[in-house]
């Protein structure tokens, strides 16, 4: 790689001022200033591209004040370790910015490794948004050409009539239901996006910037500044993490349906202050991802309706995987509802889902419940092919 002609500029006035400071210095008895003076040469050396002249020039600066020690005039009776302690003052000028600009640097580079796994997350997001989305025109589709179909058979028209506009009925409410939770779940991202995370981010650049111009004081000040800034950059990554841990949990595809579930109830116990019992039996084999993200779905929606309305104080979780079946039980103590609501889809959009999801895996759920006597949702799904899990 060829040195730019302003590069060269930059190394021929290090050499030259170098040179004319330790040429300075020598003739200066234990010359404090001189020895700080070389940290100009350190953050001039900070203009260059590359990381490796700036420690080369620190370390050069570094032998030559300490070399004035013993190559440059002192005061008659004036013990050796007075000139050192004076220069340990002018290393601690010479190393301080680049320690500073590594810092910087890295600090930096997080930020942007941060900014671009968000966006990649976000994308992925829109990208199964997309796909649902899709997937809906597609039924709607299906649907309206049976409706054709039946209108073209007269015979058969009077006989399922009740049936289909019930269908239809379901369909657009449960059509519309899901893409207002789309839009809600694409402001809800929005909204984490720009009130939490842009806002930390842009905290953590405004400190970055009172550090750059020189506002933060002393060395220690500085130092402080920069591990809150670390801590709330640690912060800032691990709510990206669980951020996309909720759009997909990696735990089910790494670990399994069992651990998954186990971690659901712990991380629900956490944040909701509700204490949760989890009893499990692990499955001979793994249980095939469909059934196994159905699962984890409905014991995640479980959980969520719990939190937000059941105002419980205790829950348990029961997951039973043998070679025939997966069941899962959600049980608290909360304020129940009235199921004959439900039934009839007043608000419970939740619950649609859940019934919805088990449908297409075969299965039955059932939700026992009344207002004041808690609540108890019981899930079995078959598994394929019987003793073959």
């Amino acid at each position: 790689m060829t040195t730019q002609p302003s590069h060269r500029l930059v190394l021929f006035a290090i050499v030259v001022l170098g040179i004319g400071l330790y040429t300075l210095d020598l003739y200066l008895p234990l010359g404090i200033g001189n020895g700080v003076l070389y940290g100009g040469l350190v953050v001039l050396s900070l203009a260059l591209p590359d990381r490796i002249t700036p420690i080369l020039v620190a370390s050069t600066c570094s032998v030559l004040a300490l070399s004035d020690v013993f190559l440059g005039v002192t005061f008659p009776n004036v013990p050796l370790w007075m000139g050192l302690s004076n220069r340990l003052f002018s290393l601690t000028a010479i190393w301080f910015p680049v320690i500073y600009a590594f810092q910087r640097r890295k600090i930096e580079e997080a930020l942007r490794s941060a900014h671009d796994e968000l966006e990649v997350r976000v994308g992925e997001r829109t990208r199964e948004l997309a796909l649902v989305n899709q997937a809906l025109v597609e039924e709607i589709g299906e649907r309206m050409e049976t409706e054709r179909s039946l209108r073209e058979s007269e015979s058969s028209l009077k006989v399922s009539q009740e049936e289909l506009q019930h269908s239809r009925e379901e369909l657009r409410a449960l059509a519309g239901q899901l893409l207002t939770a789309q839009e809600e779940e694409r402001r809800r991202i929005a909204r984490d996006l720009h009130d939490d995370v842009n806002q930390r981010l842009a905290m953590l650049a405004m400190d970055l910037r009172r550090i750059e111009k020189g506002e933060v004081g002393d060395l220690a000040m500085i130092e402080g500044l920069v591990r809150s800034i670390t801590r709330r950059l640690t912060t800032v990554s691990d709510d990206v993490r669980q951020m996309a841990y909720r759009f997909h949990p990696s735990i089910l595809d790494d670990l399994g349906l069992v651990k998954a579930v186990r971690r659901l109830v712990d991380d629900f116990s956490t944040s909701a202050k509700i204490d949760a019992v989890y009893v499990h039996h692990d499955a001979v084999s793994p249980v095939p991802t469909d059934l196994a993200t159905c699962v984890y779905r409905i014991a995640q929606e479980s959980l969520n309706n719990v939190a937000r309305h059941a105002q419980a104080t205790e829950v348990e979780v029961e997951l039973i995987c043998d070679e025939e079946v997966i069941t899962l039980s959600v049980r608290d103590n909360g304020v129940g509802f009235d199921a004959q609501q439900a039934s009839q889809g007043l608000g419970r959009l939740g619950l649609l889902s859940m019934k919805e999801r088990v449908r297409l895996v075969g299965g039955s759920l059932t939700v026992s419940t009344a207002p004041g006597r808690g609540t108890h949702l019981e899930v079995c799904v078959p598994l394929p092919g019987g003793a073959h899990v």
